[in-house]
């Protein structure tokens, strides 16, 4: 991508994303270190992901409602503070329960905002044309943050005293919050503007007060709910594909730890390959065959998995899961942040962000059971016939062959 502007926020999503990174495996460790008590620790890390199912509509409304890059600043200044609050907590010897859990909580509303008003401020910094690509670069990021991340949180917390690894994450927000404050601000969103491309779409203007109003959309229109039903299943496989993984490798294929570890770091490789190489010759094709193509791809690995017989099949299936998997998120992002209205767009995103915490949810609490019932290799089956029976009204359905890119733009 080219523009400087739009440099600095992939810049800033992904120095933050690598400080979350880092943060995320720290953190239970650390508590573990200190306190001995894995309930701490689940209790401490669980409090950080309750937000998102609290607090997703009214944060929508407000990224409707206020100027977005502002808001991200906010966002990456508060949790800054709190990060630095959070480090101090864990210098004492036996740190309070209620106070980590409070502050876990409170950042959990920092990433709430930043996530909900990023997604909505990415089409006025770049036009239709460029969206998908924007939407690439932030995957790859990810994906180099999630490789990455974990590492350096085990040397940070094995060669320094334990709240350093909390206070790197705490001054990747400040990072963040600098390179944000040198982007152009957006504005007020208002119910009549059309999005970044220029175009018009046919829904009606909302009512900025609407709370629900993304809920609305994700119901009355028909584009919406093709995209939400490809969000589910994406959703529902990323809360369980390790789970599976793991059990299908350590129970019936026996690799054994490390080779286990191999086998889900392949992950990371699949989604970098397709940020790197994929999605750059796609990005003028129609949107719904892509994206169904992806979720065909991605139940076929799951039916591969289940048919893995050792270390190499296991590897490459997952390799190729992932792929799919990130291409998946890439279109349906990037589909749903070109046509849909620019004052309504902060509260759908909510509203989505609501209904797939709450699947993922419902997928890790109940994922252990369903494993026990029915073992990894039918589980794996299961998922991936439910990928190609989602996959079928998006590779079929006429509303769904609009482009996601306008005019094809030279490859930089």
């Amino acid at each position: 991508m080219r523009t400087a502007g739009l440099r600095r926020f992939i810049a800033a999503r992904t120095i933050s994303m690598l400080g979350d990174r880092a943060a995320e495996t720290a953190l239970p460790m650390i508590l573990l270190l200190v306190t001995d008590s894995p309930l701490v620790a689940g209790m401490v890390t669980a409090s950080n992901t309750l937000p998102a199912l609290l607090f997703s509509l009214p944060v929508g409304h407000l990224v409707d409602t206020r100027e977005r890059r502002r808001l991200m600043i906010t966002a990456d200044v508060w949790r800054a503070i709190l990060g630095g609050g959070l480090a101090f907590a864990l210098l004492t010897p036996e740190p309070s329960v209620t106070l980590l859990v409070g502050i876990t909580f409170l950042m959990g509303c920092g990433d709430v905002l930043f996530s909900v008003s990023s997604h909505a401020y990415l089409p006025a910094l770049v036009p239709s044309t460029r969206i998908m690509r924007a939407n690439t670069a932030l995957e790859a990021g990810d994906a180099a943050a999630t490789l990455t991340g974990p590492a350096l949180a085990g040397l940070l917390v094995a060669r320094f005293p334990h709240p350093v690894a909390i206070a790197v994450n705490a001054g990747s927000f400040g990072v963040s919050a600098a390179l944000l404050a040198r982007l152009p601000a957006t504005g007020v969103p208002r119910g009549d503007e059309a999005n970044t491309d220029g175009e018009e779409r046919t829904v009606a203007a909302p009512n900025r007060f609407d709370v629900l109003a993304g809920f609305r959309l994700l119901i009355s229109e028909r584009l919406q709910r093709l995209l939400q039903l490809a969000c589910l299943y994406t959703h529902l496989t990323a809360a369980t594909a390790a789970l599976v993984v793991v059990t299908l490798c350590v129970q019936m294929l026996q690799l054994g730890s490390f080779r286990t570890g191999l086998v889900l770091s392949a992950a990371g490789v699949g989604g970098l390959l397709v940020t790197l190489v994929v999605t750059r010759f796609v990005e003028h094709l129609p949107w719904g065959p892509l994206l169904g193509g992806s979720l065909f791809g991605l139940g076929a690995t799951f039916l591969w998995l289940a048919t893995a017989d050792g270390f190499v099949s296991a590897f490459l299936a997952v390799l190729c899961m992932d792929a799919c998997s990130a291409f998946a998120f890439i279109t349906a992002g990037s589909v749903r942040q070109v046509f849909t209205p620019t004052a309504l767009l902060g509260r759908l995103t909510a509203a989505t962000g609501l209904v797939n915490a709450a699947v993922r949810a419902v997928a890790v609490l109940s994922g252990g059971a369903v494993l026990v019932w029915l073992g990894a290799r039918t589980t794996a089956v299961v998922l991936g016939i439910m990928g190609l029976a989602c996959a079928v009204p998006l590779l079929v359905a006429r509303s769904a062959r609009e482009k996601i890119a306008g005019e094809p733009s030279p490859v930089p």
